[in-house]
């Protein structure tokens, strides 16, 4: 990254786009972030109106607001920045349309080592050209900022700026010379298996020699902790053997003790590196990371509700916290919001100035960095996709990652001499249908270390009484290939055949059909779509094109497959359901990094809050009536079905039971809800009455790789068809050069 900026100045205020700092008079201002987006892309498109949908998309994105936001975040920015709305001097209202900056805005270079609050005519930035040892020229850089006094004699001025400017190249030069370089390209040279169990082993952690790894396995029918030795002929080490579904081993700089998460248990332990005596560090939290000076540990709020191939590291509103490591009350790292989606996975940068985290919200990934010390925030990358488990090089010149958009990939990305990204990500390996988890690397930075791991996802099928509401017979399975995912199962309204999405790999999702026994699968649509649901005469279904730049709503004819537009309005969410009389849809609106209900009406357009959670409502199912909604309500790390009056109002929470419960289709009296259950780590398919709040379980799965969702219950009332995987997987070591 050059080490030169553009800062904006107007009046006496001073715009950083590369640190999102706002300074008037000297002096900074706390602005929120969607404010500072919002005044970054107006002096962006200066002297010219920028309508207020174009502003809302680009700021907002795929998250929905309501202009009210735009209302607000405007007023906050004029109040911030002594501006009126009346008398404009920077932000001038277009009645109707917009917004237009006004303000003259003048553009300039600015160095790292300038100090803001000088006012351009009182300071002259220094910089030399830098060669390399062939003479060709490096690049510019800033070697200092020389504040000019305005009475000074010519030639003194010249005799001392000259000086100066000679003391500053030498200076820079030297720097030149001893910065670390950019780390190489990394080649893979070659890939060895390290563990063979069938069943689940991942999590694993180098140890600060190099010469053994960590790592979690369920070869016993529970998580726990292991230690193999690296060398040929290396023995094996069970670190523990308390049945608490211990994860996440990381290992203290000093080798002495390994953090951990226990998914039984809750919260962070901490534990003598070889075996011994755990120590609770936190009651909360998962995915714990050392600092190099081994005093201090991050970790992120929420627990991994599975360990499946492609499981979130964090969902909204999860934040990082940090705690000593000697105990004491966790501090509080990220801010909900800041940025948009779940916080998880942090990796210390080995400096210790940074902690880079990845943040998940709905599909799109975003690699981050922030400062422990300031609570800088950098947006590193972003991914229109799942982005997985960053790590750094020993020497922290490189960053490390991988994906889950379209085939599976493993990324290096190279850093600057101040730890910055220092261009795109290069591509290190495709790994094809096996997906590289928890990256960790050896402290000589020649081998990294991951679980790969493998999803076998298909549609099963449950038997019910119509009457008793039992399950009659063990599940089935309808479908049995190796695509990746099948999933959004939804019953046509008789109850004849059954829709689902289809996530292939090294290509988009496609929505296909099947008769309700499983037979007679077609493709219906070959374009990235979300089910949202079937309309009641049977023929038609609603989608929501992925890829479609305007956001808008579609639908199929199911007999010829042809797709037509469905709504005129521009639809603001992304996870959305049909309401049976095909007038609206129920969706996730997200706002200052929290989750609710909302409705979309598809003739006007409008949309309607329906819940005004703090912590999260989502992912919304509607009744056969299409009188309520059910939905999911997060406390903590448990999630409880709840259902809403269609009008809104006062919800009914209808289950308590720790654990997760994730809503699914209702009976077709519409007395029960159908949902997918975890209890102790174990995902299962239950209903529960909505009236009596009595639970029964439909399926007896054991295995805790295993996850299910999406659970549909047909019209007929005989079957419930949902997704069924399983997660395998090893720990492999890749050499590199």
């Amino acid at each position: 990254m050059s080490q030169k900026t553009s800062l904006y100045q107007f009046d006496n205020v001073q715009v950083d786009p590369q640190t999102f700092k706002v300074w008037r008079a000297g002096q900074a201002l706390p602005l929120e972030p969607k404010a500072f987006a919002v005044l970054i892309f107006l002096i962006a498109h200066r002297q010219r109106v920028v309508e207020k949908g174009e502003l809302l998309d680009a700021v907002w994105k795929e998250t929905f607001v309501t202009p009210n936001a735009l209302t607000r975040v405007i007023a906050h920015l004029r109040k911030t920045l002594g501006d009126d709305a009346k008398e404009a001097r920077y932000i001038e209202t277009v009645p109707t349309r917009g917004y237009r900056f006004i303000a003259d805005v003048e553009v300039r270079a600015c160095a790292e080592e300038q100090r803001f609050g000088e006012s351009p005519q009182e300071a002259l930035l220094v910089t030399t050209e830098l060669r390399n040892p062939a003479g060709q020229v490096n690049s510019a850089v800033p070697i200092g900022l020389v504040n000019a006094p305005r009475h000074w004699p010519t030639e003194r001025w010249r005799w001392l700026l000259g000086a100066t400017a000679l003391l500053l190249v030498a200076v820079a030069a030297w720097r030149w010379q001893t910065r670390p370089q950019a780390s190489p390209r990394a080649t893979l040279l070659s890939t060895t298996q390290i563990t063979t169990t069938p069943d689940l082993d991942l999590f694993p952690a180098f140890s600060p020699d190099g010469r053994a790894l960590a790592y979690s396995s369920l070869r016993n029918g529970h998580f726990e902790l292991y230690l193999r030795q690296l060398a040929p002929g290396g023995r094996e080490l069970q670190l523990t053997s308390d049945g608490a579904e211990n994860i996440q081993p990381v290992w203290s700089p000093d080798g002495m003790r390994i953090a951990y998460h226990s998914r039984k248990r809750g919260g962070i332990w901490v534990m003598p590196a070889l075996g011994g005596i755990a120590r609770q560090l936190t009651e909360f939290g998962s995915c714990p990371a050392w600092s190099p000076d081994g005093n201090t540990l991050v970790f992120q709020a929420d627990a991994p509700v599975d360990l499946s191939q492609t499981a979130f590291g964090a969902l909204a509103p999860a934040t990082l916290w940090l705690i000593p490591v000697t105990g004491g009350a966790p501090r509080q790292l990220t801010q909900i919001g800041q940025p948009e989606g779940g916080h998880g996975a942090p990796v210390w940068s080995p400096d210790g100035r940074r902690i880079v985290f990845v943040s998940y919200n709905l599909g799109v990934s975003g690699l981050w960095s922030i400062s422990p010390a300031d609570g800088e925030l950098k947006l590193w990358r972003a991914e229109n996709g799942l982005l997985f488990d960053p790590v750094f090089s020993p020497d922290g010149r490189a960053l490390y990652f991988s994906t889950a958009s379209g085939n599976f990939r493993l990324w290096q990305l190279a850093l600057s001499a101040e730890g910055l990204p220092a261009g795109d990500a290069i591509e290190v390996a495709n790994t094809g249908n096996a997906l590289a988890r928890y990256l960790t690397i050896a402290p000589d930075g020649r081998q990294l270390a991951y679980s790969s791991l493998s999803a076998h996802s298909n549609v099963a099928s449950v038997r019910i009484s119509p009457a008793t509401h039992e399950a009659v017979a063990a599940p089935v399975l309808l479908t049995q290939d190796t695509t990746f995912r099948k999933t959004a199962n939804s019953f046509s309204p008789d109850g004849t055949s059954i829709a689902y999405s289809v996530w292939r790999l090294g290509a988009d999702g496609e929505v296909w059909l099947m008769d309700a026994d499983g037979q007679n699968a077609r493709p219906l649509s070959v374009e990235h779509a979300s089910i949202l649901g079937w309309f009641s005469a049977g023929t038609r279904i609603a989608l929501l094109l992925k890829n479609s730049p305007d956001t808008r709503l579609w639908q199929a004819d199911v007999p010829s497959g042809k797709r037509s537009l469905l709504s005129e309005h521009r639809f603001p969410g992304r996870y959305a359901r049909l309401s049976p009389d095909g007038a609206q849809l129920a969706f996730n609106f997200r706002s200052e990094g929290t989750i609710n209900v909302w409705t979309f009406s598809l003739a006007t357009g409008e949309s309607k809050a329906l819940t005004f959670d703090q912590e999260m409502i989502g992912f919304p199912t509607w009744s056969p009536d299409g009188k309520f909604v059910a939905a999911e309500m997060k406390r903590g790390d448990d999630r409880h079905l709840v259902v809403i009056p269609r009008a809104g109002g006062a919800w009914e929470q209808v289950t308590n039971t720790p654990g997760q419960s994730w809503p699914g289709g209702w009976s077709p009296a519409g007395d029960k809800i159908a949902f997918a259950g975890e209890r102790n780590g174990v995902w299962n398919i239950w209903w529960v009455d909505r009236h009596t709040k009595a639970q029964r379980q439909l399926t007896d799965y054991r295995n805790p790789n295993a996850y299910v969702r999406n659970p549909a219950w047909s019209s007929r009332g005989d079957q419930i068809v949902y997704e069924y995987a399983e997660t395998t997987g090893n720990i492999w070591l890749s050499r590199l050069k």
